[in-house]
């Protein structure tokens, strides 16, 4: 699977086809939320999607996906993590 163009997830339809499985995303996918720098895809729950956004530093921003995606491993799809 290759990885697509980057996402704009403030539209809503993307979202939703997102959440309902319609577009499927790999972890690590480029997505935008509005303006400033790209934000990375880290899973959709089918109620949330989990996103790593920019955290000021290029290492600060990895280590901030890298404990998302550690986390998502552990949470199944469907699921709230609260």
């Amino acid at each position: 699977m290759t990885y697509l163009p980057t996402i704009d997830l403030w539209n809503s339809a993307t979202q939703k086809a997102i959440l309902s499985g319609q577009i499927k995303l790999q972890c690590g996918q480029w997505v935008s939320c509005g303006g400033g720098k790209p934000s990375r895809f880290v899973k959709s729950t089918g109620r949330s999607l989990w996103v790593a956004h920019p955290q000021g530093t290029p290492k600060a921003t990895f280590d901030r996906f890298m404990s998302l995606v550690s986390v998502a491993k552990k949470v199944p799809r469907g699921t709230i993590n609260a």
